[in-house]
Order: structure tokens, then C-alpha cells, then sequence
């Protein structure tokens, strides 16, 4: 008989089984296997090889690099200074919108996990991983981003995923130990990074909506938390549609949260988003010149007083300063509208030719000390070949005053555009205190970062009333007449000034001769006043800068910056007493406490005497009225009571005006980096035209302005009679042939030294001349006749 098939069926499973045992058996080992790595892994993480995790105590003190922010002194913030630039705001002024918008979208369970989410984590492993839904993200509680912020992740090749996520864990477990879930709140909202190097939700709010956070609307919010997702995607400055897009998931998210209804979320939803985008970084704001002087002081300050405790990049300080941010404003948009103007026109001036045409050698030397260049010639190309070499087209960023361009051009004729451009700068102070409340320095700060309120130039005719000042503290007469005569004065090297008009006939008064900024009245002041006197009260009126001991300085030779010659006009406005200006108020830490007060200031010594003052300053009004300065009313129509005085130094190279109110002295400068650069023509090139209408633009904001339309109606003091009395005297210089004329002039000098008078052609009779020359002489008798009595 054959066997039964039931012992073949057992002999054919006994491998099938041992083969389950062994799989099984394999299987248990590696999963023994791989739990045993894997708790190796964590607990090396933990043990910290690779990569310290902080200790409990560490997190108590963690302290963020914070910016510094510097305030005007209305409370505007004008800037910051930064390694990152971080605001840190408390957990208390965050607004709750924020922060539903924050929960909402990036860790609903967040009140209910001690750091770490396993249902958040099942739900993205079945979602992303399973069913491919990116949309889930990446299942990170905020505790763990906030650890990733805090300890950036390090690379680790191919283990790097596994080994960060595992750091940011534990670093999220210990700090749901330490910290309370709003402090955790507040701890990764002043972290985390929006993208454009700004970090933490009040520095975004300000940068993106210009408010601070504490004031976001629930659209605001949502759209600053959508960011977080993708910083550039989701940039409602440059990507507005997938901004709204995001926002209005997040909206969707607060409402399936219940912070807001359905119908509140559809309202939201149906707003436009509205940007307010401000920069304020290294090259941007409202005062980028004025925040590097505020650096260097900073810095002097707390490096005397406190040595190395204080880092104005990473400390949060709080710096206020004298600035006036609504005239601050009114003194960029002055400036920059002016100077489009102005380039254009010294731009048609030149037409087809170069600036530089007449002496290359300024472009020659510019060229040579670019980088570029220098770059080219440490190759050992020669000068041919570097100059085909900068001839290429390159993609760059240039300067325009539309704003900067990317354009395609040769660095040649980069640098050409750079010479030709002009620049300016201008200075306001508040005589009373010496407070600056306006600092402009240049056309853009991220392109010209050099400042022309410090920088020094020829002052040109506004060093003038310092010349006439001294000599009527001296007791000069302000109805005092000279010959407008030019004169060779040989104990100064034959020094022979000229006037700009070519006009050398008649007569001035004192008075006229600053008016009229006539320069052969100047050099015959200083010649009588003597240079040394001149300097000395420039010193006491706030000049430091070095002056030459020689008599051109009454012409503007000396080199001087803005801010002194507009320091040295508070004295005018302060009636004789000079004062220092002063750009910072105090200084405090990131909790408010004081760090440093400015000491009150005070007008200090006298520079000259009050009747000296009062009729400088109604000669300087008289300027203004119908003299070099008489556009300020006449074309820009200015309400306010003003004085000042404009400046041309030789060949047009430099512009200037000085002026002030009772309350507001102001100062503006114009010119091309290399002086050898400028208008041809006294009429284009002359301060009237090129700096003056800076001055009169930013008057023309502040008179309107709501904070400072007194300008419109403040006076100065009122002339006594005895003071106006000296002031009433005309000028003669037209040209006459009276003999008459000459005798007259020979008495009124009389009471001074005399004054060579160059020979006029003799008419025998009166009858001979005609009409005009007897009205000029009947008031130069009436004039006389009141001197004599």
C-alpha cells in the first residue's frame, strides 16, 4: 500500500515555518536593532556630540541680538543700527491678532503639547508623506521653530534633517520648562526671520505696514504671519497677489479656529492689502547722514563713560535726538526736487560735451582711482588695455534722482555719469538751543555716502557778514562810503579783487557793499579791520575750521564746512551770543534707563555787541529784500520774516545760502565732488540759482506745515530809531561826470582815512549833464546835509 498523503503535507511545511521563524526572528533583531541605534542616536544628540544642547539655565538668559533705535525728537523713529535687525517688543504690546493668526496656521494643539505634537506629526506623516499634501507643512510646534531660531541648524551631510530635528526637541522640551506658553509666544514672534534681513513681528510691521505690531488690523496680522511660510513668495511688496492669497488662507484658519466668525473672515478676505513700506536700514530713511553723526557720538559717549558694556549694534538702545522729523522731511523733498531740477539743466548746459573737457586729467586721475581700475593694473595690463577692458557694458545699479536703476553700462561711462553729478547738503538748527531739526548731507546716501554738511569747501560771499560784523563792532559806519573802485594793494602781494559784475564805478555804503556783495567793499573792509580781528570772531561765532591770516578771506577763500557757517549765523539770530549745535538728547538701555542726558544748552560768550547784531540783521533782511537773496520772495514767495546772504566761490565751483528766521537758521551748499566741475556761467552757477532755492522750498513746507506756520508771522525785534537812523543812506554807482560828485565823496571820507578816488572826466558847467546825473546829485547833497546836521 502506498503511504497516506497527510505525512507528505507535514514533510512540506516544516520549511515553510522554519522560514517564518527566521524572518521573524531576523525581523525582531533589526527592530531590536534599530530601536537600539536609534536610542543611541538620540541619546548621543542628547549627550550633545553633535551639537551642545543648552542647558535650562542658558535659556533663562537668552538675549537676542536687538537693533538700537534712534528716535527725532517727536518720537519718530529715523532709524536703526543692527547686526540683525530685530525690535524686541514685550510679550504684553504683542497684538492678540498676531498671535491667534500665529497659532491658527502654525500650531493649533499649541496649549495643549508640551513641545512636541505627536498627533500634529501622525497627521503630516499620513498627509505629506502618504497622500503628498504639501500643504500641511512640516509639523514643527512653534516651541521647536522657535528652538530652530534660536540655535540655527548646522550641517551634518546626510544626517542633518535627523540630527537637527532631534536637537530642536529637546531644546523645545526644556524650553516648555522654562518658559510659560505666552512667554514662548513672545520669545519666537521677536524671532523669527520675515525675510529682506528683518526678524521678529514688530521690526516687520514696521518695515512692511509702518506701524508697530501692537496696531496691526487682523488682515495686517495674517499677513505677516503668512510670510512665515515663504518669506519671498509671500512678500506683500513683491509678490501682492500670492501675499492676498496666503493672507486669506490664514484668515481661513482663524475662523475654523473660531477667533473670528465666517463672516468676519469673508470681510477680511475682501480687503485689499495696503502696504506702507519703510525701510530703515544702513541705506535707507529719512536721515541717513544724520544717523552716521549720531553713530560716531553714540559711540564717543559710551566708550567714555561705560568702556566696552554698551554695543549700540546688539544692545536695543534707545537714542533720541534734537531732529524734527516733519522738517526733516521738508528738507529731503527740498533738496532732492531741486537737485533733479538742477541736474537737468547742468546737463543741457554742457550738452554734448564733458565738464572735464578743458582739463582731462580730472577724469584721468578719477579713473585711475576706481577699483576697477586698480583691480585691472595689480593684473599687469597696461593702460590701453585697461581702458578697453572698462569700456565692456556690465549690468549694474546707478543713481538717478527717479530713483536707482539696473542698467547695462561700461564703467567708463558709470564713472562719467559719476562726475557729472552735483550734490548738496543742507543743515537747520534752532538758534534758541542749538538743536539740529534737519540734516541732509547729499542726493542718496547708498550711492554718496559722503557728507557735504561736514565736508569743507570754499564758503565763498557767505563769510561776508562775519567781515562786515567786525567792523561794526569796531565802530564802523554802516552809511560809511567807499569807492567801488578796484585797487591794487601791494602789501598784499598786489592782491587786486574784482567784482563778478565787472562793475568798479560809484560808491557803496558799508551797508550796501554787503547787500550787493560787491567784492572790492569787502577787501577795503578787511583791509581796515584787519584779518586777524576777521578770524577771531569767527573763532567766538563758532568757526573751527583753519583759516588763512591773509585778506582774501573776506572774498570766501577759506575752506569751511556747512555746518559751521550755519553755526556761525545763529549768532545773528541769537543777537551777538554764539551757540553750539547738538544732535543728541539721551541716550538709554534696552529697559528704559538713562544712559545719558545732554547738558541744556545755552547761547555762551559774546561774539559781538546787541546794536551790532540788530544792524547786521536788518542789513541781512535788506539782502533778502533787494539784494542777492530777494528771490525768496520775490519767486517763492515767502511769508516769514528772513535774513541771510548767498555764496559763489571762484569759477562757480561752489553755491551757497545762509539764511534765517527768529527761530530757524538754515544752511544749504551745492556743487560737483571735484570743484574743477561746474557751470560756465555766474548766472547758472551762482548760489541765488543753485543753492538758494533749497532754502526757500523747505521754507515754503515749514510755512504751511501745521506745526510751523508761525514762521508766516514772527518778526524779528523791531530796529530802534536810533539803530535805523544809522541804516538810512543809499549807494551811488552809477557812473557820473560830476566834478561836484568828487568834493562831496572828499568831505564825507574826511572823517576816516582817505580814499584814492580814480580821475573823472571834468565837465566845466552843470548844464552839460543831464537828467539823471542832477537828481544823483541833488541826493547825494540831502544825504551830506543830513550827515553834517
Amino acid at each position: 500500500m502506498t503511504k497516506s498523503s497527510p505525512s507528505k503535507k507535514g514533510r512540506k511545511q516544516a520549511p515553510d515555518n522554519n522560514l517564518k521563524k527566521t524572518i521573524l526572528n531576523w525581523s525582531i533583531k533589526i527592530s531590536v536593532a534599530a530601536i537600539s541605534l536609534l536610542v543611541i542616536f538620540v541619546l548621543l544628540v542628547y549627550l550633545g556630540l553633535f551639537g551642545r544642547i543648552p542647558a535650562q539655565s542658558e535659556l533663562r538668559n537668552i538675549r537676542n541680538h536687538t537693533a538700537s533705535l534712534v528716535y527725532s525728537a517727536d518720537g519718530i523713529m529715523i532709524g536703526k543700527y543692527f547686526i540683525q535687525n530685530r525690535q524686541t517688543i514685550n510679550n504684553e504690546n504683542i497684538s492678540i491678532h498676531v498671535k491667534n493668526a500665529l497659532i491658527a496656521t502654525e500650531d493649533n494643539r499649541f496649549f495643549e503639547h508640551k513641545g512636541l505634537d505627536f498627533v500634529s506629526m501622525g497627521r503630516v506623516f499620513v498627509k505629506t508623506l502618504i497622500l503628498r499634501d504639501r500643504s500641511q507643512g512640516g509639523g514643527s510646534t512653534i516651541s521647536q521653530q522657535l528652538a530652530k531660531n534660536l540655535y540655527p541648524r548646522k550641517d551634518k551631510g546626510l544626517f542633518s534633517i535627523p540630527i537637527n530635528k532631534t536637537r530642536e526637541i529637546f531644546i523645545a522640551a526644556r524650553l516648555e520648562k522654562v518658559f510659560t506658553k505666552e512667554e514662548i509666544l513672545g520669545l519666537y514672534l521677536n524671532t523669527v526671520p520675515f525675510g529682506e534681513d528683518v526678524f521678529g513681528i514688530e521690526a516687520a510691521a514696521h518695515r512692511f505696514f509702518g506701524k508697530s505690531s501692537s496696531l496691526l488690523s487682523i488682515p495686517e496680522a495674517a499677513t505677516l504671519i503668512g510670510m512665515l511660510a515663504a518669506n519671498t513668495a509671500y512678500n506683500p511688496r513683491i509678490n501682492p497677489e500670492r501675499s492676498m492669497q496666503r493672507r486669506n488662507v490664514v484668515i481661513d484658519r482663524m475662523a475654523a479656529q473660531n477667533v473670528i466668525t465666517v463672516d468676519e473672515a469673508d470681510a477680511f478676505k475682501r480687503t485689499p492689502i495696503q502696504t506702507a513700506y519703510t525701510r530703515l536700514d544702513h541705506n535707507h530713511g529719512p536721515a541717513p547722514y544724520f544717523m552716521e553723526q549720531v553713530r560716531i557720538q553714540v559711540e564717543a559717549i559710551l566708550k567714555e563713560k561705560y568702556g566696552d558694556t554698551y554695543n549700540i549694534y546688539t544692545d536695543g538702545l534707545r537714542i533720541h535726538t534734537t531732529l524734527d522729523a516733519t522738517l526733516q522731511g521738508f528738507a529731503v523733498t527740498a533738496l532732492r526736487n531741486h537737485m533733479a531740477y538742477l541736474q537737468k539743466t547742468f546737463d543741457e548746459h554742457w550738452a554734448q560735451r564733458e565738464p572735464w573737457h578743458a582739463n582731462p586729467d580730472i577724469f584721468n586721475n578719477a579713473l585711475r582711482r576706481t577699483t576697477r581700475y586698480q583691480t585691472l593694473k595689480a593684473q599687469g595690463l597696461t593702460d590701453s588695455q585697461i581702458t578697453e577692458e572698462l569700456k565692456k557694458p556690465v549690468s549694474t545699479t546707478v543713481f538717478s534722482h527717479d530713483g536707482e536703476k539696473r542698467v547695462t553700462i561700461s564703467p567708463i561711462d558709470s564713472l562719467k555719469n559719476t562726475l557729472r553729478t552735483l550734490h548738496a547738503g543742507f543743515v537747520a538748527i534752532n538758534p534758541a538751543n542749538g538743536h539740529v531739526l534737519a540734516w541732509e548731507g547729499g542726493v542718496n546716501f547708498r550711492f554718496f555716502k559722503y557728507d557735504h554738511v561736514t565736508a569743507r569747501r570754499q564758503a565763498g560771499s557767505t563769510f561776508k557778514p562775519i567781515v562786515y560784523a567786525t567792523a561794526i563792532n569796531k565802530g564802523f559806519d554802516p552809511c560809511e562810503f567807499i569807492s567801488n573802485e578796484r585797487r591794487i594793494y601791494s602789501r598784499h602781494n598786489d592782491w587786486s579783487p574784482t567784482n563778478s559784475d565787472g562793475n568798479h564805478h560809484g560808491y557803496y555804503s558799508l551797508k550796501g557793499g554787503l547787500i550787493n556783495s560787491a567784492n572790492t567793499i569787502a577787501a577795503e573792509v578787511i583791509d581796515k579791520t584787519g584779518t586777524g580781528d576777521v578770524i577771531q570772531m569767527a573763532r567766538k561765532m563758532g568757526i573751527q575750521s583753519p583759516i588763512p591770516n591773509v585778506p582774501s578771506i573776506a572774498l570766501g577763500t577759506a575752506d569751511l564746512s556747512l555746518l559751521e557757517l550755519t553755526t556761525s549765523y545763529t549768532t545773528f539770530a541769537n543777537y551777538g551770543r554764539a551757540i553750539q549745535p547738538i544732535i543728541l538728547l539721551r541716550i538709554e538701555d534696552n529697559n528704559g534707563n538713562l544712559l545719558y542726558e545732554a547738558p541744556e544748552n545755552h547761547a555762551g560768550q559774546e561774539a559781538f555787541n546787541e546794536e551790532t547784531a540788530r544792524l547786521m540783521v536788518q542789513i541781512m533782511r535788506e539782502t533778502i529784500e533787494r539784494g542777492t537773496g530777494r528771490s525768496l520772495y520775490s519767486r517763492y514767495n515767502l511769508q516769514g520774516d528772513y535774513a541771510g546772504k548767498t555764496g559763489t566761490s571762484q569759477n562757480n565751483a561752489d553755491g551757497w545760502f545762509i539764511g534765517y528766521s527768529p527761530t530757524i537758521v538754515a544752511g544749504a551748499w551745492v556743487g560737483a565732488e571735484n570743484p574743477g566741475i561746474h557751470f560756465r556761467s555766474t548766472a547758472l552757477g551762482q548760489g541765488a540759482h543753485t543753492a538758494l532755492p533749497i532754502f526757500a522750498r523747505f521754507m515754503q513746507q515749514a510755512e504751511r506745515s501745521p506745526n510751523h506756520r508761525a514762521l508766516r508771522s514772527q518778526r524779528f525785534y523791531p530796529l530802534p530809531e536810533e539803530l535805523y537812523a544809522m541804516l538810512d543812506c543809499e549807494d551811488f554807482t552809477e557812473t557820473t561826470p560830476l566834478e561836484e560828485e568828487r568834493s562831496f565823496f572828499q568831505r564825507l571820507f574826511q572823517k576816516r582815512e582817505p580814499v584814492e578816488i580814480a580821475p573823472i572826466e571834468k565837465i566845466e558847467t552843470e548844464d552839460q549833464t543831464d537828467e539823471k546825473d542832477r537828481n544823483l546829485l541833488n541826493r547825494m547833497r540831502d544825504i551830506f546835509r543830513k550827515k553834517e546836521e
